[in-house]
């Protein structure tokens, strides 16, 4: 029982951390980027896609035959193991999203539940448990030069429903009524309520023909879900660099209409950043009481431009509200 605990935070480990580990136990020291490190580069040659691993320590298979320290053989079997699970994982994303590979577009993404990867993709010891702690730390860069990682390849019918709904938004520079939407998803062949097509954007925050005129982010920014703003939910926010945005439920007056947005801000390790939002660690008066009287919540964009995004943002909501957030003195 406790190997197998131990074992599931080898899968939970970021790369960087997952390579101190094999360094400390394999005694192979290599010096290398951890800003710009990912596990594997997806790359697209004659009409083939393929990829490489840089770091050649995340693909090995270290022998224990020469260990023989008890703890030391463990780690070599954890170390072998999530290096078998990686790969397995991405050779087989790569067949099965490979239409998402080619054109770098969520709306090419396919509906893959952990369930349904496990069931076509089987491999012993790997159960969904450990797919989901492995994955969300397995950054690749895509033939178009984005770095994502693997969890952004299971989505729900629900989430694949959405992109085609952002699609269509998207291409028409006319606000679309959900009436128009479900037409046009008609045509395609896709048969949805009106009620799910309300929840599916919303799910992506995206506006209805009311709201269009105020939305202030540009449509190559896609924000998460919201999360409610918790000790709880920091494990739902990643190590990575992105923008975020901080609102609360009640509506509050701008100068040219009203929002929910309190705050607009950027950082290179989002949930750090977000770390600082608790406790006395919070130096923005303005920030800390609507946090205290408010359920605030948040939602995130990875982004390594996390600054230039941050500074569009500020820059268009201040141009569409007539002023920057409240809890934002300066920026835009």
């Amino acid at each position: 029982m406790v190997g197998k605990i131990i074992f599931s935070k080898v899968l939970e480990m970021p790369l960087v951390n997952y390579i101190r580990f094999i360094e400390k136990t394999t005694k192979q020291y290599l010096e290398f980027d951890k800003k710009k490190l990912f596990y594997a580069k997806i790359m697209i040659r004659d009409g083939t896609l393929f990829f490489e691993v840089p770091d050649k320590r995340l693909v090995n298979i270290y022998s224990t035959e020469n260990y023989t320290k008890n703890k030391i053989i463990c780690s070599l079997i954890w170390i072998n193991t999530r290096n078998k699970f990686s790969l397995h994982i991405l050779r087989n994303l790569l067949h099965y999203q490979s239409k998402y590979w080619f054109s770098g577009k969520e709306i090419d993404l396919k509906p893959l539940t952990y369930k349904q990867f496990l069931s076509l993709y089987p491999l012993q010891y790997l159960d969904q448990s450990r797919l989901s702690r492995l994955i969300p730390n397995l950054l690749v860069m895509t033939p178009q030069n984005q770095v994502i990682n693997l969890k952004s390849l299971f989505i729900s019918k629900k989430k694949y429903h959405s992109y085609l709904i952002k699609e269509i938004v998207d291409d028409n520079e006319n606000p679309l009524k959900d009436k128009d939407i479900q037409y046009i998803l008609t045509q395609k062949g896709i048969n949805l309520s009106l009620r799910t097509i309300c929840n599916c954007r919303k799910s992506l925050n995206i506006p209805n023909y009311r709201e269009k005129d105020s939305y202030y982010y540009e449509k190559d920014i896609t924000f998460n879900d919201y999360i409610m703003l918790s000790k709880k939910n920091l494990n739902k926010i990643p190590n990575d660099a992105g923008v975020y945005e901080l609102s609360i439920s009640s509506k509050i007056d701008y100068l040219n209409r009203r929002s929910n947005v309190i705050y607009i801000g950027s950082s290179k390790n989002l949930r750090k950043r977000v770390v600082n939002y608790f406790g006395n660690k919070l130096k923005n008066n303005c920030l800390k009481n609507f946090i205290n009287s408010y359920d605030t919540f948040l939602r995130f964009c990875l982004t390594r431009d996390h600054i230039l995004v941050e500074k569009t943002l500020l820059k268009n909501f201040r141009s569409i509200y007539g002023m920057l957030p409240k809890a934002n003195s300066v920026g835009g």
